[in-house]
C-alpha cells in the first residue's frame, strides 16, 4: 500500500469513526427529543431546522471542499505560502455571507413561517439562526485542515457539535419537568441545541487553527502566491458551483417539505393529521435513514485532497487506486446498513420511539432504507467528479434527481400517501448515482470493479441480514421481549457478515493495514486463503 493511499484510508477512519460517536450522540439527542416533543413538535423542529439547511448549504456548503482543493493544488505546485493567505480571505469573505444570511433569516422571520403554513415556527427559526454564520467560519478552517490531509480537527469540530447539542434536550427536560407541553416551545428548546453545538464547535475551530504553527511552516523555494483578488475569484468559482450543487437537493427537501405536506391533503388528511404523519415521517424514519450517510460521507472528505493531487500531478493511478479502496469501503458500510434497515424496520423503530411513530414509521423505513447505499454513492460520486474539476456536471446531476423525486412525490403522495415520499427518494438517489458513474467512467476512464464494489457486498448484506431476521423471528416467537429478541439478531448479523467478508474475500492484505496489528492479521488470513493479495 503506497503512502499516501495509506494516508487516505487512515483518514476516512479517523472521520468514520468520529462520525460514528457523533451518530450514537446524535441518537441520545434526537430519539429522546422526538418522543418528549412528539410527532406535532417535530414538525415545528424540522421546519426551522430545514430552512437553517437550506441556508447553510447555499452559504457555504461547498466551502470546505473548495478549501481543501486550493491548499492542496498551492502546495502540489509550491506555492507553499499561499494557504494561509487561502484561509484568511476565505474566512472573512464567509463569515460576511453567514452573518447577512442569519440577519435575513431573522428579519423575514415571519413571512418564512406563513411560507411554511406554520405561524408559530418563527420562534424556533430565529433561534437557529446564529448557527448559520458559526458554520460559514468554522467551515473556512476545516477546509484548510482537510487541504493539508489533516482530518484530526474535523472530527474533534464534530464530536464537539454534537455533544453540545445535548444542551438543548437538556432544556426540554427541564421545561417538561416545569410543566410545559406546548410542542411548540418544546421545539424551541431543542432547536436552541442546534446554535449551542455550532457555538462550541467554532470555538474550538478557531483555538485550534490560532495555536496550529507546525502546518506550513516550511516555506523555503516557495513560488510566489497569487493576489487576493485572484484567490477571492477562484474561491467563489469553486465553492458556489459545489454549493448550488448541494443546495439543489436541500432546495428539493425544501420544496418537497411542502409538496408531500400539500399532497397529504390532497390524500384526505386533516391538517392535524398532516402535521402529525409529515413529524412521524422526519422524526423517526428520516432521521434512522440520514444515519449511515454520515458516516460514508466522511470518506468523500478524506480521499478528495488526494485524489486533487494525483490528478494535478499526473499520478492517475494512484488517484485510481484511492478511487476503488473509497468505492469498496463506502459499499461495505452502506449496503449492510441498507439492507439491515430494511429488513429489520420494526424492531428498530418499536424499539427507539414511542407508539406514536410506529404506524408511519415501520412502513416507510422499510422502502426508505434501500436508498441508503444509493445516497451513499451520491456523495462519493460527486467528489470523484470534483477532483477533476468536473464540479458542474455533479450540479446538473443533482437537478436530473431532484426533479425526479419531486415528479414522483407529486403523483405517489396524494394517490398512496406518505408511502409515496421513500419512493420519490429511491428514485432520486438511484439515477443520480447511475449518471455520476456514467459521467466518470466518460470524463476520468474508471469503471468500478463490479464484483468487489456491488456484487460482493450485496451478498453478505443479504446473508447476513436474513440472519438478523431469522433470529429476531425466532426469539420473539420463543416469548422473549423485543428488547431482548433484538440484540442476539444484532450479534448474529455482525457475525455472519464477518463470516462472509472471510468466506467470499472480499478484503485484501493492504485493507488490513488499516487495522491495528492488521500487517500480520492480513498475512494470515492470506495465507489461508481468507483474503486476496
Amino acid at each position: 500500500m503506497s503512502k499516501a493511499q495509506k494516508n487516505f484510508l487512515s483518514g476516512a477512519i479517523i472521520l468514520t469513526v468520529a462520525n460514528a460517536l457523533v451518530k450514537v450522540i446524535g441518537a441520545i439527542y434526537k430519539i429522546p427529543l422526538a418522543n418528549l416533543i412528539g410527532t406535532v413538535g417535530m414538525n415545528y423542529y424540522n421546519d426551522a431546522y430545514q430552512i437553517y439547511s437550506l441556508l447553510y448549504v447555499l452559504s457555504t456548503a461547498g466551502v470546505p471542499v473548495a478549501i481543501a482543493k486550493m491548499v492542496s493544488e498551492s502546495i502540489v505546485r509550491r506555492r507553499l505560502e499561499e494557504p494561509k493567505k487561502i484561509l484568511k480571505i476565505s474566512t472573512g469573505l464567509f463569515a460576511a455571507i453567514g452573518i447577512l444570511l442569519a440577519a435575513l433569516m431573522v428579519i423575514n422571520v415571519e413571512p418564512i413561517s406563513r411560507l411554511l403554513s406554520n405561524d408559530t415556527a418563527n420562534y424556533c427559526i430565529s433561534m437557529i439562526a446564529p448557527a448559520i454564520f458559526l458554520v460559514a467560519v468554522s467551515s473556512t478552517i476545516k477546509g484548510y485542515f482537510q487541504g493539508y490531509k489533516c482530518m484530526t480537527p474535523t472530527a474533534v469540530y464534530q464530536v464537539i457539535e454534537a455533544a453540545f447539542k445535548l444542551v438543548g434536550l437538556g432544556i426540554v427536560v427541564a421545561m417538561g419537568h416545569r410543566g410545559v407541553t406546548d410542542p411548540m416551545i418544546l421545539a424551541c428548546g431543542g432547536v436552541l441545541g442546534v446554535s449551542f453545538g455550532s457555538f462550541a464547535a467554532t470555538l474550538f475551530m478557531l483555538i485550534r487553527v490560532l495555536m496550529e504553527h507546525d502546518l506550513g511552516k516550511d516555506t523555503a523555494g516557495s513560488l510566489p502566491s497569487r493576489s487576493g483578488a485572484a484567490l477571492a475569484k477562484i474561491i467563489l468559482s469553486l465553492a458556489i458551483p459545489i454549493s448550488l450543487s448541494s443546495a439543489v437537493m436541500s432546495v428539493t427537501s425544501t420544496l418537497d417539505m411542502f409538496l408531500v405536506k400539500w399532497n397529504l391533503g390532497e390524500y384526505g388528511l386533516a391538517p392535524e393529521q398532516v402535521r402529525a404523519t409529515y413529524g412521524a415521517y422526519v422524526g423517526a424514519t428520516s432521521s434512522l435513514f440520514n444515519l449511515p450517510p454520515t458516516l460514508t460521507v466522511t470518506v468523500g472528505i478524506a480521499v478528495l485532497p488526494f485524489l486533487t493531487a494525483a490528478f494535478a500531478s499526473g499520478k492517475y493511478n494512484d488517484g485510481y487506486k484511492n478511487m476503488r479502496s473509497s468505492a469498496k469501503l463506502v459499499s461495505l458500510i452502506a449496503m449492510p446498513c441498507a439492507l439491515g434497515m430494511s429488513v429489520m424496520s420494526e424492531p428498530i423503530v418499536k424499539l427507539l420511539y414511542s407508539a406514536s411513530y410506529w404506524e408511519v414509521s415501520i412502513p416507510t423505513l422499510r422502502v426508505l432504507a434501500i436508498s441508503i447505499f444509493f445516497v451513499s454513492f451520491v456523495s462519493l460520486t460527486s467528489v470523484f467528479l470534483q477532483s477533476v474539476g468536473r464540479v458542474k456536471t455533479a450540479l446538473m446531476t443533482m437537478g436530473v434527481g431532484a426533479v425526479m423525486k419531486l415528479t414522483v412525490n407529486i403523483i405517489m403522495v396524494r394517490n398512496i400517501g406518505i408511502m409515496g415520499a421513500p419512493i420519490g427518494t429511491f428514485a432520486c438517489y438511484t439515477s443520480i448515482t447511475l449518471l455520476n458513474v456514467y459521467f466518470i467512467y466518460k470524463y476520468m476512464g474508471f469503471r468500478f470493479p463490479l464484483t468487489d464494489t456491488f456484487f460482493k457486498p450485496i451478498v453478505c448484506s443479504a446473508l447476513c441480514c436474513g440472519a438478523a431476521y431469522a433470529v429476531w423471528r425466532l426469539l420473539m416467537a420463543a416469548g422473549l421481549s423485543l428488547k431482548i429478541a433484538f440484540f442476539p439478531a444484532l450479534l448474529a448479523a455482525l457475525v455472519v457478515y464477518a463470516c462472509c467478508l472471510l468466506f467470499f474475500r472480499v478484503l485484501s492484505k493492504e485493507d488490513m493495514v488499516l487495522i491495528p496489528k492488521g500487517e500480520k492479521l492480513g498475512a494470515f488470513l492470506a495465507k489461508k486463503g481468507w483474503i486476496h493479495e
